[in-house]
């Protein structure tokens, strides 16, 4: 999952110009059905977006330094968005004429910040046509996968992905129910393909792993 999409660099020369506010781990930047009309700018830190329905939260994405979440214009699915800080984290609140006062006198600011919400909207495509296509063991080892492409450090075992996951997480990302992404992981771990720690997963043969994937998205 991405934790800025595109970065937004250039808003790092504003932020004196924006409300700059800190939060400790936990704390709520801003509840579901609070309106703000701002745009949310991550200085520091990490934040991430749920979205509430049905008296359930769901991880959307997290935001680091240089991403930019916004809240400038009220619509309903904004409306049921909590964003809390993931960890100690310093964030800036543009008001609209605040952005579009930056848009004016830089360019680049501009590029990239319609940059980082064309990334969000071909990730959340993306995500969808995964919900579509793929059975729910399929989605878990193309994740497991697309972690190792881009994250994996070959090791003499293998690959190790040095990144926090909970299977809790791994659900929210990939749409498949938390009981069925421990079984799921419990047979790969009986397959020998690979064990997922509290802070890494090592994954042992990633050829059976393609194998794996191939043979779930045929079936």
């Amino acid at each position: 999952m991405p934790d800025n999409f595109y970065p937004v660099r250039s808003f790092q020369k504003y932020v004196s110009e924006g409300v700059v506010c800190k939060y400790s781990r936990g704390d709520t930047i801003v509840l579901p059905g609070e309106s703000i009309e701002k745009v949310i700018y991550v200085h520091s830190g990490k934040v991430s977006l749920y979205f509430l329905e049905e008296k359930k939260e769901k991880l959307m994405y997290y935001a680091r330094r240089h991403c930019v979440i916004n809240r400038l214009f009220a619509f309903e699915m904004a409306a049921l968005s909590h964003i809390v800080a993931e960890e100690d984290s310093e964030v800036c609140f543009f008001s609209e004429r605040q952005l579009f006062e930056i848009f004016k006198q830089d360019e680049e600011a501009h590029r990239e910040f319609l940059k980082n919400f064309t990334n969000k909207c071909g990730f959340f495509m993306n995500v969808s046509k995964e919900m579509d296509i793929y059975s729910p063991t399929s989605r878990v080892l193309r994740f497991i996968d697309e972690l190792c492409t881009t994250q994996g450090k070959l090791v003499n075992y293998g690959y190790e992905i040095d990144l926090k996951l909970t299977q809790k997480t791994i659900s929210e990302i990939t749409g498949v129910h938390p009981v069925t992404v421990c079984k799921i992981l419990g047979w790969l771990k009986e397959e020998g393909v690979l064990r997922k720690t509290s802070k890494k997963i090592l994954i042992y043969d990633l050829p059976k792993l393609k194998k794996l994937i191939n043979h779930s998205i045929n079936c």
